[in-house]
């Protein structure tokens, strides 16, 4: 059972409601927890990445459930843009928030612990290629064009979006792991019991900022987000199941592709949002309807799907 998990997400939102019902300003709340996520994300991360490659060697099938997460990826943007394309009338911004939302999962802040939970070393393995070989490279090419498309603000030129790649920590630590290993560099096994035991406790630090990080919104907008949400969490794991079928996967690689493809609205939508111009609204409604079915959804993905 993965649910021990989800409470974390709970008490986090919990903590959040509590907070701003004691008077202290969301935007103070926002700030630290973005403090937090800054160390996680720059600090512990790579940390873990390190240690996951310097003790797992990288197979093929990192390889193939990276691809699979492309092809899950970029068949959820068709989708999606058909839907509101053709059926519904939504505004440019609206439209921007929506592809983005079906299409980019929490892969990292909630697959990562969900498949750490239920797979153990080997959960974290595919997780990480699952994002930083795939989910990651096209949220800062392929996603940052759909919201220069479609948002008022262009903050940001399509050329940074490599250079912006190669900076993020996780990727480094990922890669000097490798390095490590294939160089024989030895480290003490008692540094590397510090990083596992790191990479299991953190886990449950990175679902509370999930947590603090959702807004409580109202129904207003779930029938015209209804499509949009059937995209994220129930077209886009059927379609990994697909692909992870046709490029042979099996046993956790196999259901790696399916639950990651499951996963809940990424909240970097939220910054992509502010950033872009794209529709803030629509972005914090996705995480949470997604987030919410996610919950109930999760034990037919791990009971039903998954091999």
């Amino acid at each position: 059972m993965i649910l021990d998990t989800f409470f974390f997400i709970f008490i986090g939102l919990l903590l959040r409601i509590l907070l701003v019902t004691v008077g202290i300003p969301t935007e103070k709340i926002d700030s630290t927890r973005d403090r937090i996520n800054y160390f996680v994300f720059y600090y512990i991360i790579p940390i873990i990445c390190f240690k996951t490659t310097y003790t797992m060697p990288l197979t093929l099938n990192h390889f193939k459930v990276s691809f699979v997460a492309i092809l899950t990826i970029i068949s959820c943007i068709i989708i999606s843009s058909f839907i509101y394309r053709k059926i519904f009338s939504v505004s440019s911004e609206v439209l921007g928030s929506i592809i983005i939302s079906s299409s980019f999962g929490n892969v990292l802040y909630i697959g990562l612990p969900v498949l750490t939970k239920l797979y153990g070393e080997q959960g974290i393995s595919y997780a990480l290629t699952y994002d930083l070989f795939a989910s990651t490279p096209l949220v800062w090419s392929i996603a940052v064009a759909i919201c220069m498309k479609y948002g008022y603000a262009k903050s940001y030129s399509f050329k940074d979006s490599f250079p912006t790649i190669i900076r993020i920590p996780a990727i480094w630590g990922l890669l000097v792991g490798l390095i490590f290993r294939k160089m024989g560099i030895y480290l003490p096994d008692e540094l590397i019991i510090i990083f596992k035991k790191l990479s299991s406790h953190v886990t449950y630090l990175m679902l509370l900022i999930v947590g603090v990080s959702i807004k409580t919104v109202s129904s207003h907008g779930f029938m015209l987000l209804l499509p949009a949400i059937a995209v994220k969490i129930i077209i886009s794991p059927l379609l990994g199941l697909f692909f992870a079928t046709v490029t042979g996967l099996s046993d956790i690689p196999y259901n790696v592709c399916i639950i990651q493809a499951g996963m809940p609205t990424m909240l970097m939508s939220m910054i992509f949002a502010r950033i872009f111009g794209t529709d803030l609204r629509t972005s914090v409604e996705m995480i949470f309807f997604t987030t919410v079915g996610f919950f109930l959804l999760h034990y037919f993905y791990v009971n039903f799907l998954t091999i």
